[in-house]
């Protein structure tokens, strides 16, 4: 039977040493093909290289150094469990190596070997020893990798391993990897081989290679993802026109008028001017049939939501249907109860459309979209089901657009194929975000769109005060949360898995440092037994929620917390979006190193939307660098822009702010910000090509397709 050839889209359970459970860890890193694997860059680099000597020891310090094994490798003790041992000396200074839960140094060394050994110092009885340091034998035939790569790493993986599945990875594919960048712009720029780039990220030979190689990753980036959206993602149509739902050269009829009052006088509060300007944005939008193409990034709690049911109640009232497209079943129930509230009495008809709604429902929604009977329809990814058909759509929102498929989104904004032959192919488009993206990203990923951004907060919003607790069990949890609901509030508790038996859930645990994952992470249902026990909640009802429970389930137990039948919910991040409960004052995030900023800055949201003060904590056991780093951050700042800035600086290069989450396609190597001017200097120099026609043009362009395919277009494709 011949051996299967490992291609870059193979199934990355096919490189040597992952099982089904590394390969399911690796797919909480959104790694599922040997290409992601390959392109999944270090964040950061361990640099070796300074080699010193045994006496410049520091006690708590990291050191680097060569030297001889003076002692076989030998048991201290008589247990099984008893730490391996060996002295080393390199003629100045000799030091104890101890490894714990490792009998295989038994034969890996033995005296007289030759040896490079980094780690962290300590001392014993007044002499300097390394517990579980790098050891490795330098017998003069190899480099040394003295520049070890640090990843991203979820529970379960270390950078070591992850660095020797790239190694078997890139023996196996690195010949296929395709050249996009043009030959011209390699050499006025001096960037190195694709091949050799992959290498120098993942193996470097100082930290200078290393950031070579991620420079030419960074170029082979933005090429794909701005000419891959530009050929690959969208229709080709010569021409695109839209309804034009507002005419410009009339005002509202007396019905029209009356409806669209009947409308502002639901709201119950004034519009902030930064709402004010984006619904003028909007209306002018409208009044044009060049389709709208709008992102709307408003901080969480700024009121996007009100802006959506505005524009969609502009839509209806002209005659033309709307649709706001949800991420989850909970936050689409939420955007239909909001709408019922702010539409009542402008005779507009609400329609809410999801995968768990019963089919006769299904089948008297659908036959009310046909006939234009509902006007306004709010749904889940149900909308985009097939047999879904719309009378006359004018608009459609996606609140937290990235969510979803670029493809499926594109199936409503052709949906009027041929509507009595009136040359309409498209509708208006609008994207509302709490992610605080980039005009360069949101050029290269939404096209030519126009922004408008909503930073203002409702009057009569305190600022949420947020607090770090270096622990996780602490009585002062359980007490904070009492005195909020002795004042009669309610209170919201994270966990970033559902039991014991979960690894991880965040979708962004990706941040844990090495080690961190020997640091058990509090469940919800370990909290919710806390509080049962505790005795201080019996009056109290708490339930839990989480993202696979059944969608009846879920709704129901949103419900009953919104209504305040349940005082305190213990949720993993499914309530990360757009849940409103204004008397939810208290969020507590266990375990919150866990999380990425912009999960944490989007959870916090969820609380301070009345007019109490409102408090957060952040409770962790982790003691490094980078969450506490994090955690100090999330106490300085409520403000989303500055929580932006701040974690590109504490990231560099790669997701920015949580984009990987959300489903925008997450860079590894190209910083958005600083990298602007390689999109452009990239694109220019493909564009020069393609101008120029003959071979190379084809080379280039085909090399760009089955590239994009690759890095980008499977993944935006997907729900």
């Amino acid at each position: 039977m011949s051996e299967t050839k490992v291609t870059l889209s193979s199934p990355v359970n096919l490189i040597y040493g992952i099982g089904p459970e590394a390969q399911k860890r690796l797919n909480k890193l959104d790694i599922y093909t040997v290409y992601d694997l390959i392109s999944y860059i270090p964040r950061r680099y361990n640099d070796w290289s300074r080699v010193g000597k045994i006496c410049d020891y520091k006690e708590g310090e990291e050191l680097s150094f060569k030297a001889q094994v003076t002692t076989n490798p030998a048991r201290k003790g008589y247990k099984r469990t008893s730490p391996i041992a060996f002295y080393v000396s390199d003629g100045e200074g000799r030091m104890e190596l101890s490894f714990f839960n490792s009998p295989y140094y038994m034969n890996k060394f033995s005296r007289g070997d030759e040896v490079f050994v980094h780690g962290v110092v300590s001392m014993y009885s007044g002499r300097p020893q390394m517990v579980n340091p790098y050891v490795e034998k330098d017998d003069g035939s190899k480099d040394l990798n003295l520049v070890r790569p640090v990843y991203h790493l979820t529970a379960g993986i270390t950078s070591a391993t992850i660095a020797k599945w790239e190694g078997t990875a890139l023996k196996l594919v690195e010949d296929q990897l395709r050249d996009v960048i043009p030959e011209e712009l390699s050499k006025a720029q001096g960037i190195m081989s694709v091949k050799d780039a992959y290498r120098a990220v993942h193996f470097p030979k100082s930290l200078e290679e290393a950031q070579e190689g991620r420079r030419r990753i960074a170029y082979e980036e933005l090429i794909l993802l701005g000419m891959g959206m530009k050929y690959f993602m969208h229709a080709e149509d010569e021409e695109e026109r839209a309804p034009l739902i507002i005419p410009p050269e009339k005002g509202l009829d007396p019905v029209q008028q009356k409806r669209w009052k009947a409308v502002i006088s639901n709201l119950g509060f004034e519009l902030t001017d930064d709402q004010k300007k984006a619904l003028r944005d909007i209306q002018r939008d409208l009044m044009s049939e060049k389709p709208m193409n709008r992102l709307v990034q408003g901080d969480v709690g700024a009121g996007k939501t009100a802006v959506a049911v505005l524009a969609m109640a502009m839509t209806a009232i002209m005659g033309k249907q709307a649709v706001l497209l949800a991420p989850t079943s909970v936050l689409a129930k939420q955007h239909y109860d909001s709408a019922m509230s702010l539409l009542k009495g402008s005779d507009i008809n609400i329609a809410l459309l999801m995968g768990k709604t019963k089919a006769s429902l299904k089948r008297e929604i659908k036959a009310n979209l046909r006939d234009n009977t509902a006007s306004v329809i709010i749904g889940t990814h149900a909308v985009l089901s097939d047999d879904v058909e719309f009378n006359d759509l004018g608009l459609v929102i996606a609140d937290e657009q990235h969510r979803f498929g670029v493809k499926q989104r594109e199936k409503l904004l052709i949906s009027r194929k041929d509507k009595d032959d009136d040359g309409i192919n498209a509708v208006h488009n609008l994207v509302m975000t709490a992610t605080p993206i980039p005009r360069t990203l949101a050029m290269v990923v939404y096209g030519d769109t126009d922004t408008s951004v909503i930073k203002q907060k409702p009057a009569g919003r305190k600022e949420i005060k947020t607090n770090f607790l270096p622990s996780t069990d602490n009585s002062d949890l359980l007490k904070a949360i009492k005195v909020k609901l002795v004042q009669g509030e309610q209170a919201y508790i994270v966990c970033s898995k559902i039991d014991e038996n979960d690894t991880s859930l965040a979708d962004d645990d990706i941040f844990m440092e090495e080690g961190d994952d020997t640091i058990p992470a509090v469940s919800i249902m370990e909290m919710k037994k806390r509080l049962d026990e505790s005795g201080l909640f019996d009056e109290y009802p708490s339930e839990v929620l989480y993202g696979s429970m059944k969608e009846d389930e879920k709704l129901a137990v949103m419900e009953r917390f919104l209504q305040g039948q349940t005082k305190v919910l213990i949720s993993t991040t499914v309530i990360e979006v757009g849940v409103n409960n204004p008397n939810a004052n208290l969020m507590i995030i266990m375990n919150a190193d866990r999380f990425g900023l912009s999960t944490l800055h989007q959870l916090r949201g969820r609380i301070g939307r009345g007019d109490r003060q409102a408090y957060c904590i952040l409770a962790s056991d982790s003691r490094s660098e980078l969450a506490l780093t994090r955690m100090k951050m999330m106490c300085e700042s409520t403000d989303g822009f500055v929580l932006a800035q701040k974690d590109l600086e504490l990231r560099g290069p790669g997701d920015f702010f949580g984009t990987r989450q959300h489903g925008i396609p997450q860079l590894r190597a190209a910083n958005l910000f600083t990298d602007a001017h390689i999109a452009k200097e990239g694109t220019e120099a493909v564009m020069k090509v393609l101008d120029r026609g003959g071979r190379d043009a084809e080379i280039l362009m085909d090399n760009i397709k089955v590239m994009f395919d690759l890095r980008f277009e499977s993944k935006m494709g997907i729900l």
